[in-house]
């Protein structure tokens, strides 16, 4: 099985803040001898083969308040001839660029075949009106949007941006656009999340940073949408990746299920 996994970082040290660094030194020491003074495409490719991955998505980052900055400039061009790799932008909404000419440029001049936003670092309410023309270009452009959703551990982070409910609007705004709840709304709107699928065919679930033995307890409609999954890792944030594919495929769930939730899904998500 040539599994996608749909949520993975690079950069260096001079990406990110100090306390991410840190992070990455604690969590993934691997990572953090092999890979933070330069990563590069052909190390990580061989890597992703070793873990059992055979492409993933790359994501681009602006969050200087809490994580840091990996430019979709960076992004693109280390993904560029390398099929196995996937590059995703991001939205800076700290310049004066307009959101729609940022998104156009990542998509048409770099190459990006999705965004990634992060309302809890850059503090922006997803249904923000400011944020439409942006939505309006990736529909059009038909790339989609993931948004992290839920709590997390990094200093400048708010939490309150994070509720996946603030999605219902962009959902129905843009019934069009593929949008993708990443991490699922942990750990207190595990229950949004999962009903929001319900509601609105272009949401999707990214379990990333989700423990596999505990996916069916937060999310029993899982076999009843099989479709609205995606496996991502949050590397180089763990130590590795093939023991999480490894505890998928542990789970009590239809090999359809995991195939889908393990590449299928992205795949169609992609067009690949």
């Amino acid at each position: 099985m040539q599994v996608i996994d749909f949520h993975l970082h690079v950069g260096t040290k001079r990406h990110w803040t100090e306390w991410v660094v840190d992070f990455f030194r604690e969590v993934n020491p691997t990572y953090y001898e092999r890979f933070s003074e330069g990563i590069t495409p052909e190390g990580l490719i061989a890597y992703l083969r070793e873990q059992g991955v055979g492409r993933a998505v790359v994501l681009s980052e602006y969050a200087p308040r809490a994580t840091g900055v990996v430019p979709n400039e960076f992004t693109a061009s280390f993904c560029k001839g390398h099929e196995e790799l996937i590059p995703f932008g991001s939205i800076c909404l700290y310049e004066d660029t307009p959101v729609a000419e940022q998104a156009e440029r990542a998509v048409k001049v770099l190459g990006v075949r999705g965004f990634k936003m992060l309302p809890t670092y850059a503090h922006f309410y997803p249904n923000d009106p400011s944020l439409y023309p942006f939505y309006e270009v990736a529909q059009s452009l038909e790339v989609p949007v993931m948004f992290h959703t839920g709590t997390s551990i990094f200093k400048g982070s708010r939490v309150k941006y994070g509720d996946p409910l603030l999605l219902d609007d962009v959902a129905e705004d843009f019934p069009r656009l593929k949008i993708i709840m990443e991490h699922g709304g942990r750990p207190f709107w595990y229950d949004r999340a999962a009903w929001l699928i319900t509601r609105h065919r272009n949401l999707y679930i990214g379990i990333a940073g989700i423990p596999a033995k505990v996916l069916l307890q937060w999310f029993p409609n899982l076999e009843r949408y099989p479709d609205r999954f995606l496996f991502g890792s949050d590397w180089p944030g763990v130590p590795d990746i093939k023991s999480l594919i490894e505890r998928v495929l542990a789970l009590p769930l239809a090999e359809e299920t995991k195939e889908r939730i393990l590449w299928r899904n992205a795949a169609e998500l992609l067009g690949l």
